[in-house]
């Protein structure tokens, strides 16, 4: 049993006409009042690139990491986009344009926090391209607010890893000077226990073998004088040997130890730039939202199709309530 064919749906149409072309008629006019009685929303965006090497290249193990003009990867670009959407950085931008009064909200409120916050959010965008740049849009009711929002995020991004970056750097800093300073210890005693070795004549093995020599060829007068020292040499050599060996790995140790000093107090010293600003956020200078025509066009379709429905249900009310009996 069919409900409804398309001559008698074009039928019901003509015959309320007259009905569909007054709400047509308050549809876009309430529509337009409605368009323009919101508030008008600017969008502005920048675009920056990570950095591959995120540290002050002071010694070669920083350039091993990349080079300073190499661009950031997945990785690096997903660990921006962390901080970028962290609260911290969030704070330093509501804190920086005084969001509290730019968003209306009274800072006595007991919520004002989360309100602002909620809002700042709404209206940020931060995304990763397939190309592995970062944009971040900001849409605003000022123009020039929604650019100074946008370049904020990309400005903080640096103060916020360095913030990061300083406070570990500081305490591995303090961890390494420690070390340091206990390296140098363990360097000065097995330096001590060398001296002792030297000053009752025990020499290097590569000394030693022209000790050797010299007292295989000497005269028995000279041999005299030289066997102590050769008893000496003989007896306490192989010790003198390992400790050498132990003194010249601890050097090593300590110098690789102060690389790292070094490297570290840079890292917390130097504010070292984490990105490359592709494009500078601008003041748009046309609106984003609302787009009127598109909201007038949405509304009259939509309360079309709504009142065309209404008007079947109403017409056909009782075939559908016979087609449902009979089935």
């Amino acid at each position: 049993m069919e409900i409804l064919s398309f001559k008698e749906f074009f039928q019901l149409i003509i015959k309320n006409i007259k009905l569909l072309l007054w709400i047509a008629v308050l549809t876009i006019a309430g529509a337009s009042i409605i368009s323009f009685l919101l508030p008008e929303y600017y969008r502005s965006t920048t675009s920056i690139f990570t950095v591959k090497l995120a540290q002050t290249p002071v010694n070669e193990t920083a350039f091993r990491r990349g080079n300073i003009s190499d661009f950031g990867e997945t990785q690096e670009a997903e660990q921006a986009i962390e901080l970028l959407n962290s609260t911290k950085l969030r704070e330093k931008i509501i804190n920086q344009f005084d969001l509290y009064k730019h968003y209306e909200i009274p800072r006595e409120s007991p919520a004002a926090w989360t309100f602002v916050l909620k809002t700042l959010d709404g209206n940020v965008g931060i995304t990763r391209t397939k190309f592995n740049s970062i944009a971040i849009t900001v849409v605003d009711k000022s123009a020039q607010m929604a650019a100074n929002i946008a370049n904020g995020f990309a400005r903080y991004l640096d103060t916020i890893k360095y913030d990061l970056v300083k406070e570990r750097a500081t305490d591995l800093l303090k961890n390494l000077e420690s070390q340091c300073a206990e390296q140098q210890v363990v360097i000065d005693t097995l330096k001590r226990k060398m001296d002792d070795y030297s000053n009752r004549g025990v020499m290097s093995q590569f000394q030693r073998a022209y000790l050797i020599e010299a007292y295989a060829q000497s005269s028995p007068t000279e041999r005299t004088k030289l066997k102590n020292l050769v008893d000496e040499n003989i007896k306490y050599g192989e010790d003198f040997d390992r400790l050498e060996r132990i003194y010249e790995k601890e050097i090593d140790n300590l110098m690789q130890i102060n690389k790292f000093v070094v490297q570290t107090r840079a890292d917390a010293s130097l504010h070292f730039s984490q990105k490359f600003v592709i494009d500078q956020a601008v003041p748009a200078q046309k609106k984003y939202y609302p787009v009127r025509w598109l909201m007038v066009f949405v509304s009259l379709i939509s309360s079309m199709i709504i009142s065309v429905l209404l008007l079947l249900v109403r017409d056909k009310w009782s075939n559908f309530v016979q087609l449902v009996k009979s089935a």
